[in-house]
């Protein structure tokens, strides 16, 4: 969400925390970046900063803030899962430096450790499929489904049907591309093991 209005700011994570909370399942795309809900401080300020350097650094700090309690959303209803697919590319763009990455990357497997609701899933570099347009996020609240879509200018929320389908085929399509579960935790300790070694 790289706009520097800090009501827009102030609006966008509200849209977003609404989203999330109301959603019984997130199905999420990133091809080069982990999830804002996965995130940790650290890689989200430098991730904000890369995408928005003109952004004040107070206004970085509570965006970074934002994304690191948005996990929690996870725990707050029976029933509510999410997916998220990463590209292979998220494991080695040293996002704030290789401690950083590091960490993050041992956030997210304690993250799967700890919450059997969680997946995340790895699509190794290669053919073409419709995700590389970008990211997108698809929240399932029956009975309809919403996309949010974050861009340079901003973030869409897309709830039209018609619309919304594009997204959610996208997101099956990267899916069943993804490696399995376990070979993508297997991809995500590797690459921790190649930093450590660096």
């Amino acid at each position: 969400m790289p706009v520097t209005d800090p009501h827009s700011l102030d609006e966008q994570l509200h849209r977003l925390l609404t989203l999330e909370t109301a959603a019984d399942h997130i199905h999420g795309w990133h091809p080069s970046l982990f999830p804002g809900m996965l995130q940790t401080a650290d890689y989200a300020r430098a991730s904000i900063t890369a995408a928005a350097p003109a952004l004040p650094p107070h206004d970085v700090e509570k965006r970074a803030t934002g994304r690191t309690v948005r996990i929690d959303t996870l725990g707050r209803a029976a029933g509510r899962t999410a997916r998220f697919v990463v590209g292979e590319d998220a494991l080695t763009h040293s996002v704030g430096g290789p401690a950083t990455l590091a960490a993050q990357l041992d956030h997210l497997m304690t993250l799967l450790a700890l919450r059997p609701t969680l997946e995340v899933r790895v699509l190794p570099r290669g053919e073409a499929h419709p995700g590389l347009y970008g990211p997108f996020t698809v929240y399932r609240a029956r009975p309809g489904h919403s996309v949010f879509v974050e861009h340079l200018g901003g973030a869409t929320v897309i709830n039209t049907p018609e619309k919304a389908l594009s997204f959610i085929h996208a997101s099956d399509n990267v899916g069943e591309r993804a490696a399995s579960p376990v070979d993508s935790l297997r991809m995500i300790e590797a690459a921790r093991r190649r930093l450590t070694h660096a």
